[in-house]
Parts: C-alpha cells; structure tokens; sequence
C-alpha cells in the first residue's frame, strides 16, 4: 500500500498551539546580571512587534520583531529581553508556516533555557513540544521524534507514567515513528494513549475515540484490517453514545471504516459505511456544500469497481454539479469529474452523452497547458533566452487557432466586439512579435502585430461599451 504522511503533517502542523503570550520572564533566568541599556529602539521595535501580531498583521509583526532581535544581539544571553524577542519572532514565524526560519531561532532560546535551567527542567517541555512539531512540520522525522522522547521524559519524570498529558508526546512520538516506517515501534505508545486515557477518565469517554483511531490508522498502515476493524468500530460506539447517531463528530471514523473495508474489496460492506456518512453531511452542511461532492464520488467510485455504471453516473453528475458551482467551471476539481462521469457515460455505451464532456474537459486542460506555456516562455524572456521561448509561443498560438470559433469576417475596417478575444490572446501575440523582433525575425513579427491590431481595437470597443 502506498503510504502517505500527508495527514500526520497536516494533523500536527494544524495542532500547532497558538501563539504562546510572550514567555520570558525574569524567573527565565537563574541568576542576576546587568543589562546593557537598549541599543537603538529595542523597547518600540518589541512592543510594535507584539502589537502587530497581537492584530493578525504578521508581516508587520516580523519586521519590527527582527529588528528588536538586531537590536538586542549586544544583551547578555540570560537576559529576557533577548530570551523574548528570540522567542516572539520564533513564534510569529510558526504563525506564517515559515517553519525553517523559526526552527534555528527556537533552537537558540532552547539552548539559552537549558544553560541556566538545566536540561530535564520541567519548564522545558513545552519549548521541546514546539521545537518537535516545527520540525515534523519540514518533514524532518528523526528529529522530531528525538524532541518528542526528551519531552515525555521529562513529564515523565516530574509527573510520572500515567498523567493523561503524556498521551501528547507519546502520540507524536508514534507518528514520528510512523512516518519513519517504524511501525512496532509507534504501536505500543498508542497502546499506551489508550491505557492512560481509560485509567483517567474511563473507558468510555469521548476523547477515547480518538486514541482507537489513532491505533487503528497505524494498522491500516500496515494492512492489519482485522485488528484496525475492531478499534474503528468501538470508536464509533463511543461517538454515537455520546453525541448521537448522526453527529457529524461521526464522519472522520465513519469513512476510515470506509476505506478499510473497500481497500480489502468488501464493497457490501463500505457501501452502507460511505452511505450513512454521505447522509450525515448532507443533513449537517447541506446538500450543496463543497464536502457533500467528495463523499459523492467516493460512492461513485465504489459503484464503479463493481461496474455498477447505473448507480455511478448520478453520484458523479451531483458531485460535477456541486463543484462548477461551488469552485467554478474550469477548476481541476471540475476536470477530473468530467473525466469520471464520460467514462461512466462510455461505459455505459452513452456515446452522445460522454463526447461533450471529454472535450470540456479537454478545453480546460488546453487553457491550462496555455497557460504555462506563456509563464514559461515567459521566463526565457526574462533571461535573454529567446530561441528557447520562441516554440512555446509558436505552440500557444497554434492551441489559440485550434479552439477559435469560426467567424465570418469583417468588411475592411470594420470592427466587431460581439465577444471578447481570447484570454490572453493579444498579450501572447504582442509577447511573441517581440520575441521574434529580437531573433531579428522582423517579417514574422509584423504579421503578428498585424494580428493583434484588430484584437486592441475590438478591446478598446468592449471597455468602452461598458
């Protein structure tokens, strides 16, 4: 089975704790010094800093906080001034995703901290926690997972084996270890989340659901569905007993069910899984809402595997239809539904009904092959390089005058603006006329700049009208 830690990443990445408020303070430091008065504007760079993170404005927040941290390069390194801006602009890069920046600045105010606290002091634990989740982040697992085990030992260490707050560090030490292949070892700290979670608060409790699917995930990783099976089911019993059978807290572990029973070919049994989920979302966000359209094609696509084409097709047409409205026509998103339901339609030996589709969906597909074609050939121009730009443009042009409409032409200088012209049409032509005037191509150019002559003027008709 292909793996992929696409939703471990993003489960940590978005589980990053909110900005903490701003954390150095005197008792950071176990001894007493004299700071230097502060250089430059230090005192207005830091509170402008925390004032623009305080309103959202982080570009703003990072300015003024890394001029605070030039200003303060010259304090002692026990000092809080320097301890808080290394930290707040740490934490306002984690703020922007900008996780390769914050991780050597968090890696400092660490080093900093275990100098005058020690390194198994239990303030500590959160600044690994951070440091942990900032590198799962960067997909840097090993390390990750090194931060993870020095936090739980620490927690372990002040409040012992069974404290319900190890199961954070003991879960992202399992999806570190997961991510790394490390499958035996991530189970038994599962197992664990869910020792701990039971003696605490009961075996029953709703938090309990998600330490099962936790588990379970780990065995679907590792193609163990007759033990993942069991943990999914409880899990569900545990979500319904505590917020009802159409609760939309059901989904997540109503289509892992799902997926676990159609990647074993036991398509009677996800049916009714996927089914009561795809009804549940309806009746929670609507009929027409963007999520209702992935849970439509996963029943399409099920009914598919069993060339059940009858029952896929309107599946697939509501989930197109949810999509062009909701992402607009031309979306991939769009493409690829109209790839699906065509296929549908051909196999279901509806020839007239699956032409037009392929070919909307091949008109999307040349706009988008258009597209990057010019911003690629527009990058050679920009470096000079001209005979390389030269067949990009040549090959735009000739998918513009595949896909013209035909149209009967006008008398001699008379201008037509029933309809706009092609998106980017005259912008491709004048780009490319320059381009050939460079190549010293000069006959081409000027057919070209002929071209885009009644296109301006058809523009400059349109924007007038309007």
């Amino acid at each position: 089975m292909k793996k992929s830690y696409r939703v471990l990443i993003l489960g940590l990445a978005c589980s990053l704790p909110a900005v903490q408020p701003m954390l150095a303070q005197a008792g950071a430091a176990t001894q007493t010094t004299t700071t230097p008065s502060a250089p430059n504007n230090w005192e207005k760079e830091y509170a402008d800093g925390k004032s623009a993170y305080a309103a959202g404005n982080y570009r703003e927040a990072e300015k003024q906080l890394k001029a605070a941290y030039r200003s303060a390069r010259d304090f002692a390194t026990n000092d809080p001034k320097l301890l808080n801006t290394l930290n707040d602009l740490a934490q306002v890069y984690r703020a922007e995703s900008k996780y390769q920046d914050a991780e050597p600045l968090m890696e400092r105010y660490l080093m900093l901290r275990e100098r005058f606290l020690g390194k198994f002091h239990p303030d500590l634990a959160k600044d690994l926690d951070a440091l942990g989740r900032v590198c799962f982040a960067q997909m840097k697992f090993v390390s990750s997972e090194a931060y993870f085990r020095r936090e739980l030992a620490i927690m372990e260490k002040k409040f012992g084996p069974e404290y319900i707050d190890l199961i954070g560090p003991l879960t992202n030490i399992a999806q570190s270890a997961q991510a790394l292949n490390k499958y035996t070892e991530g189970e038994p700290l599962l197992r664990r989340t869910i020792s701990i979670r039971e003696k605490n608060q009961g075996p029953d409790h709703p938090e309990m659901a998600t330490e099962l699917n936790k588990l379970a995930n780990l065995f679907v990783a590792q193609q163990k569905f007759g033990e993942a099976e069991p943990l999914y089911n409880r899990a569900l019993t545990i979500i319904e007993k505590e917020y009802g059978p159409n609760s939309g807290n059901l989904l997540s572990t109503l289509d892992a069910l799902g997926n676990l029973y159609r990647e074993q070919e036991k398509y009677e049994k996800a049916e009714p899984v996927y089914l009561r989920a795809l009804a549940i979302r309806e009746s929670t966000l609507g009929p027409s809402h963007q999520e209702m359209a992935g849970a439509l094609d996963t029943l399409a696509a099920l009914y598919n595997k069993q060339k059940r084409f009858q029952d896929a097709a309107p599946f697939y047409e509501r989930a197109l239809q949810i999509r062009t409205t909701t992402l607009g026509p031309e979306h991939q998103l769009v493409t690829n539904n109209l790839d699906r339901l065509a296929a549908v339609y051909t196999a279901e030996e509806k020839l007239v009904e699956a032409e037009p589709l392929f070919k909307q969906a091949f008109s999307i597909r040349e706009k988008e092959t258009l597209m990057s074609l010019r911003s690629l050939a527009q990058v050679y121009v920009a470096r000079e390089k001209y005979f390389d730009a030269d067949p990009l443009y040549k090959l735009a042009l000739a998918i513009y005058d595949k896909n013209a409409p035909t149209k009967s032409k006008p008398k001699k200088g008379q201008v037509v603006a029933n309809d706009p012209p092609p998106p980017y049409l005259l912008e491709t032509l004048d780009e490319y006329a320059v381009v050939l005037r460079k190549l010293k191509r000069k006959g081409e150019a000027s057919k070209l700049e002929s071209r885009a002559k009644p296109l301006r003027a058809q523009a400059a008709v349109l924007k007038s009208q309007k």
